[in-house]
C-alpha cells in the first residue's frame, strides 16, 4: 500500500480562492512534486493519510475549499480516488467562535483541571452523556460534517435503536479502516482525536485522547497503523496509549510538530508528516510532506513488514529529499510480523474489533469497484433534500433516524444499502441525478 501523507494544511478562509492566496506556489510546487514522485516511485498512491489541521480556524468554507483542493487537485496527482482519503482532526479543526459558551469553558476547566489518573474514567462519562458529547464534539462540527465523506466522522457512544441493530455501524469517537496487504492480511488504520478539548490554553502534556486509543486489540493477520495530530508528548493521558501502540502498531503518524520527521525504532516507525502549509512566520518555515509505502516480505514461513519512506522539504521552489542518517534517499524499516496464513472460515469478532468494518480495496484511477466508501463519497454530492428523497424511495430510513445529523443519517443510509443488497442500486441512482446534474 502506497500512501502519501500530508498535515498541517492550515487552508485560511481568507486566503484560500484568491489570486494572491501566500500558499498557492507552494501548493502548485506541491502537486508537481506528487506527479513526478509518482513517477519515480512507479506506481500510483492507493491513498492519502491527513493528521489533522486541514482547516486553519475550523471554518465551514475552509473545508469546502480543501475536499475540492483534494478531489481536482491532490488526489488526480497521486493516482488515487477521492474516497481514499484517510483523515484526523487537529486543534486548527477546532471551530473556537462555537466554545465561547459557559457550557464550553466549564468542560474546559473541568477537563483541563483533571490529573493523568483521573482523565480517562472522565473522559468516558462525558462520550457516554448526549449534552456533555455535545460541548465536546461542537466545535468540531464543521470537520465531521467534511470527515464524513471519507467515512471518518467522529462520535460519541451513543447509539439509535436502529443503529444498534444494524451490522458493522459502531458510534465511536475515533476512525477505522481495513485495507489489504500484498499476502492477504489487513492494514488496519486506526485515527485517534486528540483535540477532545482544545483552545488558546493548548500546551504540552495538557491534550487528551479518548481512552479507546490504548486498547487496540491484537488480532491474527492485522498490523496496526495509528494516527492521531498531537505527538505523544502533548497528551496528559498519554501513558497507557504510548505503552499499547508501542506495543502493537509499527506505523506511528502524528502532525502538529513539524521537525524530527522520522524516529526509527526496533519494533516501528514514528512518522511526522512536517506542515503542508506552516504559519510563514515560523522562524523555521520547511513546509514538507511524506510518501510512505507498506508491503509484507517474506523468507520461508518468517513474514516481515517492510515500511519504505520518503521524505520531502520545500526548498525555495521546490521539494526536495531529507535523506536518512546513512545518506539514502528512501527511509527503510523492517519489521517481524507473526506467522499468519489465510484461514478458509473467519472467526467471530469481538466487539472492539467489529469497529474496523472493511470497506472493499482502495481504488486507483482505473476502474472503480462499487463500496460503501466510493458510494458514501458520490452520495453528498447531492443536495440534502435529494439525499432525503432517495433514501425514502429505496426504503433506507429508520423511524429514530430523526434523532441523528442529516450526515450521519446519510451515511446510515448507505451502510444499509449494502446490507440490503441495493448498493449498486443506490450508486446507480446517484449517478443517473449527478448526470442529470451535470456533475459527477
Amino acid at each position: 500500500m502506497l500512501f502519501l501523507h500530508i498535515s498541517d494544511i492550515h487552508f485560511k478562509q481568507v486566503e484560500v480562492g484568491q489570486p494572491d492566496d501566500p500558499n498557492l506556489a507552494l501548493r502548485n510546487d506541491l502537486i508537481r512534486d506528487v506527479k513526478a514522485m509518482r513517477e519515480r516511485i512507479g506506481r500510483p498512491a492507493d491513498g492519502v493519510l491527513i493528521t489533522g489541521d486541514i482547516a486553519f480556524a475550523g471554518k465551514a468554507a475552509e473545508y469546502d475549499f480543501a475536499y475540492q483542493w483534494l478531489e481536482d487537485e491532490l488526489c488526480p496527482a497521486g493516482g488515487c480516488a477521492i474516497d481514499s482519503v484517510f483523515v484526523v482532526p487537529g486543534n486548527h479543526d477546532v471551530d473556537r467562535s462555537v466554545e465561547t459558551g459557559p457550557a464550553f469553558m466549564a468542560a474546559r476547566k473541568q477537563l483541563r483541571e483533571i490529573g493523568a489518573k483521573d482523565a480517562d474514567s472522565e473522559i468516558r462519562k462525558w462520550l457516554r452523556d448526549r449534552i456533555s458529547a455535545d460541548v465536546i464534539f461542537g466545535p468540531i462540527e464543521n470537520y465531521n460534517r467534511f470527515a464524513a465523506k471519507f467515512l471518518c466522522a467522529l462520535r460519541p457512544y451513543i447509539e439509535t435503536e436502529a443503529e444498534r441493530q444494524q451490522a458493522g455501524v459502531t458510534s465511536r469517537p475515533f476512525a477505522s479502516r481495513d485495507l489489504p496487504l500484498d499476502d492477504g492480511s489487513k492494514l488496519r488504520l486506526w485515527g485517534f482525536n486528540t483535540v477532545l478539548i482544545s483552545n488558546e490554553d493548548d500546551r504540552e502534556g495538557r491534550m487528551l485522547i479518548d481512552p479507546a486509543a490504548a486498547q487496540i486489540p491484537v488480532e491474527d493477520g492485522v498490523t496496526h497503523l495509528v494516527m492521531c495530530h498531537h505527538p505523544l508528548g502533548w497528551l496528559k493521558n498519554r501513558q497507557a496509549f504510548e505503552d499499547r501502540v508501542n506495543s502493537v502498531a509499527k506505523i506511528h503518524l502524528f502532525g502538529h510538530e513539524h521537525t524530527r520527521r522520522v524516529e526509527e525504532h526496533k519494533r516501528y516507525v514514528r512518522v511526522r508528516a512536517g506542515a503542508l502549509q506552516p504559519d510563514r512566520d515560523d522562524a523555521d518555515w520547511k513546509p514538507g510532506y511524506n510518501w510512505i509505502d507498506v508491503s509484507v516480505d517474506t523468507d520461508g514461513p518468517k513474514r516481515f513488514l517492510k515500511v519504505r519512506l520518503w521524505v520531502r522539504m520545500h526548498e525555495v521552489s521546490q521539494f526536495q529529499a531529507i535523506h536518512d542518517p546513512d545518506d539514502r534517499e528512501i527511509w527503510e524499516s523492517r519489521f517481524d510480523l507473526p506467522a499468519w496464513a489465510p484461514v478458509a472460515t473467519a472467526s467471530t469478532p469481538t466487539q472492539l474489533e467489529t469497529v474496523s468494518m472493511p470497506e472493499g480495496p482502495m481504488t486507483t484511477d482505473g476502474a472503480s469497484p462499487v463500496t460503501v466508501r466510493s458510494v458514501t463519497i458520490k452520495f453528498f454530492k447531492l443536495k440534502e433534500h435529494e439525499q432525503r428523497r432517495v433514501i425514502a424511495n429505496l426504503e433506507l430510513d429508520r423511524e429514530d433516524d430523526r434523532n441523528l445529523k442529516d450526515y450521519e443519517v446519510a451515511i446510515n443510509a448507505v451502510r444499509r444499502s449494502q446490507e440490503n443488497g441495493k448498493l449498486q442500486l443506490l450508486n446507480d441512482l446517484v449517478d443517473e441525478m449527478l448526470a442529470g446534474q451535470g456533475g459527477s
